[in-house]
Parts: structure tokens; C-alpha cells; sequence
């Protein structure tokens, strides 16, 4: 049976290449990820090594928020409509979509995956979602995974939550609100907020 820790896990991952994917520890059949989507997964294991659990619910299910996808994979689109070359469109290889493919296909989910652009105000979203899915036992655990490429930098944070959680989502949801934060970057919001828990 899947235990309830109290708090959730967190983890987090940056990368200054923005050109190469990191290694992974996930061992997944189709590994043609881009960059952002190889680095939002080294920060789900680490969330899911944070959680103390030993087992994975199949019922997970998964948020991505990305405000910009993969600009690595946008490149590529753009140079090979400059030269008229086939290439997969962005939204099929470098936006949130594939956050919240991947993942599942990394953990073996077989629940719910939602996918959306945006800052704080699209973190608010998706956790309400994701605390009525708790709620209602629709699913048992939840991730919330963030990626972005902010200051050069490909940076992705990821929080594991379960039913006993509802209380974290919803000051999280308030945080990501909050006039400060509204609008930076959704993985900037995470890792904010975790590394303020865990000050306190």
C-alpha cells in the first residue's frame, strides 16, 4: 500500500547547456526528448526520491507548466523552415505536451496529464485541478512539473504530492498568486517556495 507522507517531494535540476541533454537515470523506450524536456525529468527524480515512498501509484497524475517550451527544438523548427526542410512542428516536440509525455512514460502512468503555458496565474490552474483529482480519489498522486529556460540557464523543479498534501497545494496556489510572483517564471515560483518551506 502507498504510505501518505505529510510533505511532499520536491526536487530540482539546472543545466547551462543548452544544447545537450543530460544523462538519466529513467529508462524510457523512445529517449529523443529535447534538452528542457531530459532536464524537467532529472528533476522529477529527484522529487520522487524525496518522496520516502517504495512504490508508484499508476494513477498519477501529471501537470506540466512551461512558459516557453524548448527554445533549443523552436531553433531547430526555425532553421529548417529557413532552409525547407521536414521538421516536427514545435508543439509536437517542445512544448509542455511533451513535460507531461515523457514523465509518464518515465514512471509508467496510466493517469491524467495536463499541459499549459504560462507563469504563475497557469500553476494556480492546474493545482486547483490537481487538488479536486486528489480530492475526489481520482487519481493518487499528483506531480507538478516546471520547465523553462530562463537566463541562459535550462531550469525545471518538480513537486510529488499525494491526498495529504491538500493544505501545501493550496498555500503554493496562494503563493504563485501573490503580486511578487505572479509573473516570473512557473519554475522559478517552485523553487522559490520550497526553498522558503524549507527556511522556515
Amino acid at each position: 500500500m502507498l504510505n501518505n507522507s505529510t510533505s511532499p517531494g520536491f526536487g530540482h535540476f539546472q543545466s547551462d547547456n543548452t544544447n545537450k541533454a543530460p544523462t538519466l537515470n529513467f529508462k524510457i523506450q523512445d529517449n529523443r526528448c529535447d534538452p528542457l524536456v531530459s532536464v524537467a525529468l532529472k528533476a522529477l527524480e529527484g522529487a520522487l526520491s524525496n518522496t520516502g515512498e517504495s512504490e508508484r501509484s499508476l494513477q498519477t497524475a501529471i501537470f506540466s507548466v512551461t512558459d516557453t517550451g524548448c527554445q533549443h527544438h523552436a531553433k531547430r523548427v526555425i532553421d529548417a523552415l529557413a532552409t525547407m526542410r521536414p521538421r516536427q512542428a514545435f508543439f509536437a516536440r517542445g512544448s509542455a505536451i511533451m513535460l507531461s509525455t515523457y514523465s509518464s512514460m518515465a514512471i509508467g502512468s496510466h493517469g491524467p496529464c495536463l499541459s499549459m503555458s504560462g507563469r504563475g496565474t497557469a500553476i494556480a490552474l492546474v493545482l486547483n485541478l490537481a487538488k479536486h483529482f486528489l480530492t475526489k480519489g481520482d487519481c493518487h498522486r499528483i506531480i507538478l512539473l516546471c520547465a523553462d529556460q530562463i537566463d541562459g540557464a535550462l531550469k525545471a523543479s518538480a513537486v510529488y504530492f499525494s491526498s495529504a498534501n491538500t493544505g501545501e497545494i493550496d498555500n503554493l496556489i496562494e503563493y504563485s498568486l501573490d503580486t511578487d510572483n505572479v509573473g516570473l517564471y512557473a519554475e522559478s515560483i517552485i523553487q522559490s517556495f520550497f526553498s522558503r518551506e524549507n527556511l522556515v
